[in-house]
């Protein structure tokens, strides 16, 4: 009979993310996960390989528990247009910078900004969360067009926009700034749905 695992999995791996977080992916040595994690070393090897695999494992945990939430918001006609839908997961951010700052920001936003993220499959797991939040944003627009207008449409490049601003929200409020900036991020937001919608979404022709 297998012998059953020392440690609950999930909070091994909340607890990694959070020094992660907090240290980034090269401060954080395996002396520091495994006191962090609280498991042995034997323990870490069996269930884990190296401390790479433990960082694709925090990823693939964040795009579970916050990207995939994220997505399924924006995709969802229950919580109203997309317009709502966008400018209700701004203002959220908003809020919360307001309250505390946000200082907390993103795993997502800091795990593009720390050197595991040069090459290899890590920056392959960012590409691909980046890429579904980018495609959530697009949908949400294109779910405000009419059917003859979503077959040639600017969305893409203001979905990559709004992407932009969601993440400049994040990292501002990791630097204790989005209190301050939030409200205005929010504000180009909604001049960037509000030109889009405005012109059907369509490109506009060339002189």
């Amino acid at each position: 009979m297998a012998r059953p695992r020392e440690f609950e999995t999930d909070a091994a791996l909340d607890s990694a993310m959070s020094l992660f977080w907090d240290l980034g992916y090269e401060e954080a040595s395996l002396a520091r996960l495994l006191k962090t994690m609280k498991i042995t070393r034997g323990s870490f090897y069996k269930a884990f390989k190296d401390k790479n695999a433990v960082y694709l494992a925090t990823l693939d945990r964040y795009d579970r528990q916050v990207v995939s939430s994220t997505v399924a918001f924006l995709g969802n006609p229950a919580n109203g247009s997309g317009r709502d839908r966008i400018l209700s997961l701004l203002t959220k951010i908003a809020d919360m910078a307001e309250k505390d700052g946000d200082r907390l920001g993103c795993f997502l936003c800091n795990a593009m900004a720390d050197k595991a993220a040069q090459g290899g499959e890590i920056e392959q797991r960012l590409q691909a969360m980046a890429l579904r939040l980018e495609a959530a944003f697009q949908k949400a627009l294109e779910d405000d067009l009419t059917p003859s207008d979503c077959e040639s449409n600017r969305a893409g490049e203001t979905a990559r926009g709004l992407l932009a601003l969601y993440f400049g929200m994040r990292v501002l409020g990791r630097a204790g700034l989005a209190g301050r900036m939030a409200r205005d991020c929010v504000t180009q937001a909604e001049n960037l749905i509000a030109g889009f919608t405005a012109s059907g979404g369509r490109v506009p022709a060339a002189d």
